[in-house]
């Protein structure tokens, strides 16, 4: 799933929504994405959200009452935000599906690469270590998301994580600087910006176990910080972090250009399906790398 910029709002709800078709008398069930916005924060600076698109080939886990899980991919998302087509085609899909307004329970659904543990319980996670894109995107398959169908052929999705955004720029117009990774440390090691969101098979939630109170955002490329605009790094986050305050390291080639800290308050608390925007900052004049 990527994201297209320059909307207001982040989208974080996704629903599912079931129609059927006939081609050459095989019934088949389609399934369409829609994503609404949601909020977006700024801190003393406007704020330029962004909605989600689904890629060509994103894949949703869906399981039903009895925990039975199946695997549907996107096979046409035309480019349109928040859209996408999911096809069950085949004898077994179609049977699997066909219980959606009649179960006695609804369905859940999960995105993106969720894995069943040993104690039979459906694992989403928020790795230590992301890819930068672009201003306020994202990588694909990293927001974790939980859908439930309740007895309608529509599955509506809800996530646990918000977007942390720091931004940079230089101090004089023409100068130029080149950064590589953004690195965001909390002051406490319970205060977790990474691990595992555990639910059960029918999508109620079980826990998140904490597993590192560091993220790592990295480009495999160079990337130039200017004066007149500033270059945005979105980390994708559990909800109810960075409440201990936190510094954020900017690098270059393994060299610390600058670190910053903030300070613990309330209003720089990671919330769900959000985006928290920090004010931009600037980097130090100092000369441009060597590359």
């Amino acid at each position: 799933m990527k994201k297209v910029v320059r909307m207001l709002g982040l989208c974080a709800l996704v629903a599912l929504a079931f129609t059927a078709c006939k081609k050459n008398d095989t019934q088949k069930v389609t399934f369409t994405a829609n994503v609404p916005q949601t909020t977006c924060d700024s801190r003393t600076q406007p704020a330029y959200g962004a909605y989600l698109v689904w890629n060509d080939n994103d894949e949703i886990q869906v399981f039903n009452q009895a925990g039975e899980e199946m695997d549907f991919t996107a096979q046409s998302s035309e480019g349109l935000p928040g859209n996408a087509l999911f096809t069950a085609a085949t004898a077994e899909e179609i049977e699997f599906v066909k219980d959606l307004e009649n179960a006695e329970k609804p369905y859940a659904a999960f995105y993106p690469n969720a894995t069943v543990n040993a104690d039979d319980n459906v694992e989403l996670v928020i790795p230590a270590e992301q890819t930068y894109v672009e201003q306020k995107g994202f990588a694909n398959g990293l927001y974790p998301m939980v859908g439930f169908n309740e007895g309608t052929k529509q599955f509506n999705f809800e996530s646990k994580a918000g977007m942390l955004v720091v931004s940079f720029h230089t101090l004089s117009e023409g100068e130029v600087l080149y950064v590589d990774e953004v690195v965001v440390t909390t002051n406490a090691d319970d205060d977790y910006l990474a691990g595992t969101y555990v639910y059960d098979k029918d999508g109620t939630y079980v826990d998140f176990i904490g597993e590192s109170n560091e993220v790592v955002l990295r480009s495999d490329e160079d990337l130039e910080i200017i004066y007149s605009m500033s270059r945005e790094f979105t980390f994708v986050l559990p909800e109810g972090a960075l409440e201990s305050g936190f510094t954020v390291q900017v690098k270059y080639h393994g060299d610390v250009l600058e670190t910053y800290v903030a300070q613990p308050r309330p209003q720089n608390i990671i919330s769900a399906q959000n985006y928290t925007v920090m004010i931009s900052m600037p980097l130090p004049n100092i000369p441009e790398p060597t590359k």
